[in-house]
């Protein structure tokens, strides 16, 4: 039994069937021996039956022989000659079948050899007398007659004989049998009574134990499943490690972690920070949580048995009801907003997720606390708001377009600007804003990929000058910036700002002017006085007073200084307009060194400095003038600043990239760090009395700013108060340009880019 045990329920059910199967298999082994033997005893005694009737008729068939031949001697009627014949055929066919019937009986086939003999000698007599009959030898037939039935009758004895030898067995077999076959027939009919009772009986007894070690464990189980569910403490584990224990095993297992389970849900809903409580039929507090008191001011105890209601405002009674009454009939969690009135007079915004359970007729509630989130939400619809007053107040247009380029909302500063209402310019084509597009179609799926794909091209994430169209038919100009962001529906969007640069644009056309206006109605005329000056000054007109060529020469270096303001002014104003003419050839270094030195080695030597040039050999792609320009512009500044007797260090070398840097570095006071980020800014100067004492406009670092960007390089500074100062620029060499004009900057972009250093 407790073998048994030990085997899974598969095993058992094994066995069960194995152990009757393998008897049943026994028992037909054993009655198909038993019927074997009965059909053998039958065999037998039907061959003893066949052997006597086949000896009694060969003897027959001997006498017969005899008798036709007699008749036909004295007859010599054909009738007897056929039987005679007929007979003849007969008898060694008999023997061969009686043959056949003895089988391997060695003593019945000796008695069958002699039988064979005796025929054969009877039928060689009666086979003689015939011929002698039919030949009509009279004599030798009387002579074979007489002899004949002699001779026959002793071959009838003898054959007689022989035959009750051979069935002497068979008859003996013969009483025998039907006794046998009734014993036999009786030990098969015992042997299926046992057999069938002692295999029910086997199959009942397996069937008994392997029900009684199943239900048995199975009801262990099943009132383990009922304890569980009352609570009770489950009764002690099954043994063995068959499948009923196995799930025994599994099942306790559960109801353990059923019980870690049940003790951290408790522990999450006594330490939750939102109140969870149930609430019965009549809306009353059955179970509430500790966070009552830290949510609400209420110990659990002052809440159980009472209206949940009575801690709701007043305003939101109503609608409070009429969402606990949805919950029943809903078939997930339902959740809704009220106010519940603290202990201390309070209120706190409580979000509801209710779920109704049918089978403890009861409530469950989870309330979290969302003030702080609808305050959150308070304030960022206050947010929303001033950005919208804000966007609606904005003095630059504001269009929201789709990825095809479909208008999806505008604010007011857009409508004012066109001279059209919102509704009007909503679901139309971007392309109809601009007078740029006037020889595409608005229609032309094609025209407005193209379209899209130029204003892309110059606006999205950078500044686009454009012509667009007003309502009336008038053309203005505006400046565009596409800036791409994903809408919360997760499609692509633009967002355009356009500023009207109308009155810029004016203010440009008026500076040109002005500008021509130095250009030609001041540099003349100063040069001209210059001119004189210096006439009067080396006294072309005659020798001048002391004090008068004093006056003279103040007369001729502010005018110089004068007409170094203008020229500055020039090139900073086409700076701003991309229109400083640049013409770029391939030009050395050494080349450009060469020619700054020419031009202020006189100036470095009326100020006491030295000049260390220490040029590369590298080639630049560029325009040489204007790079003297800039060298000469920083080591004038070098010299300046520098104290006599100093040296001002100029070099180049190529860096990583495939860039040309050169540095002019400088002995004299620094630059304080508060000052580097404007010192490239027009009309800056480290202190404002360097104007007087060292001269200068302030606009020359800008310049040099603008010309070095315009070659597609940078320029910076790298200074330390009382130390020195290193002013560098780098440019691509020669190789790494492409052989095409320099794209002049933006007049917006030449004004950020002031603001690098």
């Amino acid at each position: 039994m407790r073998l048994n045990l030990q085997l899974k329920i598969s095993h058992k059910g094994f066995i069960l069937v194995l152990v009757p199967l393998v008897f049943e298999l026994v028992f037909l082994i054993v009655l198909s021996v038993l019927l074997q033997q009965a059909e053998v005893e039958v065999q037998r005694q039907v061959r003893s039956k066949a052997i006597i009737s086949q000896a009694n008729a060969l003897s027959k068939l001997f006498y017969d022989a005899g008798v036709a031949m007699g008749g036909y001697s004295i007859t010599k009627s054909p009738l007897f000659s056929d039987r005679y014949d007929k007979i003849v055929r007969q008898i060694p066919l008999d023997l061969q079948e009686l043959k056949g019937l003895v089988g391997d009986n060695d003593k019945q086939q000796l008695i069958l050899g002699r039988l064979q003999t005796i025929t054969s000698d009877g039928l060689k007599i009666l086979g003689e007398a015939k011929a002698a009959i039919d030949d009509n030898r009279v004599d030798v037939a009387q002579f074979r007659a007489r002899h004949m039935y002699k001779q026959i009758r002793q071959l009838a004895d003898q054959l007689q004989d022989e035959l009750k030898g051979l069935t002497e067995d068979e008859r003996k077999i013969e009483s025998e049998s039907p006794e046998q076959q009734n014993r036999s027939r009786a030990a098969v009919k015992m042997f299926l009574v046992f057999g069938v009772v002692l295999n029910i009986g086997i199959a009942f007894l397996l069937l008994y134990y392997f029900l009684r070690s199943i239900s048995t464990r199975l009801s262990t189980v099943t009132d383990n499943s009922f304890r569980l569910a009352r609570g009770q403490k489950l009764r002690p584990p099954l043994s063995g490690n068959d499948e009923i224990a196995q799930l025994d095993d599994a099942f306790r297992s559960m109801a353990e972690a059923l019980a870690e389970a049940s003790r951290k849900e408790r522990a999450v809903i006594e330490n939750a920070a939102d109140v969870i409580c149930s609430i019965d039929m009549d809306g009353k507090f059955v179970a509430v949580n500790p966070a009552s008191y830290e949510s609400w001011g209420f110990y659990p105890d002052e809440l159980m048995g009472r209206r949940f209601i009575e801690v709701i405002m007043p305003e939101d009674v109503p609608d409070t009801i009429r969402a606990v009454r949805s919950v029943r009939g809903a078939t997930s969690k339902v959740n809704f907003e009220n106010r519940v009135k603290k202990r201390d007079g309070s209120m706190v915004n409580v979000l509801w997720s209710a779920d109704w359970s049918e089978k403890d007729r009861a409530l469950f509630c989870v309330a979290h606390d969302i003030t702080q989130r609808k305050l959150v939400e308070e304030a960022i619809k206050a947010n929303e708001a001033r950005i919208r007053n804000i966007i609606n107040n904005m003095m630059v247009g504001l269009i929201i377009i789709t990825r095809d380029g479909l208008i999806e909302s505008i604010n007011p500063r857009t409508e004012s600007m066109f001279s059209t209402r919102s509704h009007e310019m909503l679901g139309r084509h971007v392309m109809s804003l601009f007078a740029d597009a006037r020889h595409f179609s608005v229609s032309d799926p094609n025209d407005r990929q193209s379209f899209m794909e130029t204003l892309f091209t110059k606006a999205l994430n950078r500044i686009g000058e454009f012509d667009c169209l007003s309502a009336n038919g008038e053309d203005f100009p505006v400046e565009i910036s596409l800036t791409e962001f994903v809408s919360p529906d997760g499609a692509v969007r633009f967002m355009a700002n356009v500023l009207d640069v109308s009155e810029r644009k004016e203010v440009e056309r008026m500076k040109k002017e002005f500008v021509s206006t130095v250009s030609h109605e001041l540099r003349t005329p100063l040069t001209s006085i210059r001119g004189s000056l210096t006439l009067l000054a080396v006294g072309a007109m005659g020798a001048l007073p002391e004090q008068a060529k004093k006056v003279v020469n103040i007369a001729e270096r502010n005018t110089i200084r004068l007409i170094g303001l203008i020229n500055d002014i020039l090139d900073v104003e086409k700076l701003e307009a991309g229109k400083l003419d640049m013409e770029l050839v391939d030009v050395s270094v050494a080349s450009i060194f060469e020619r700054s030195e020419q031009a202020v080695n006189t100036f470095a030597a009326n100020n006491g400095v030295l000049l260390d040039m220490k040029p590369s050999g590298e080639m630049v792609h560029a325009d040489g003038d204007r790079l003297v320009q800039v060298l000469v512009n920083l080591i004038s500044n070098a010299v300046k600043f520098s104290p006599k007797g100093a040296a001002v260090t100029v070099s180049s070398a190529e860096i990583p990239g495939g860039f040309i840097e050169v540095h002019v570095t400088d002995r004299g006071r620094g630059i304080p760090e508060s000052f580097k980020n404007r010192l490239f800014q027009r009309f800056q100067q480290v202190e404002a009395s360097d104007a007087k004492k060292k001269g200068g406009t302030g606009l020359g670092l800008a310049i040099c700013k603008g010309i070095v960007e315009q070659h597609g390089g940078t320029i910076g500074v790298e200074s330390e108060e009382g130390k020195g100062s290193t002013f560098w620029f780098r440019i691509p060499k020669a190789q790494n340009l492409l052989k095409q004009p320099v794209q002049v900057l933006e007049p917006a972009a030449s004004m950020q880019s002031n603001q690098a250093f």
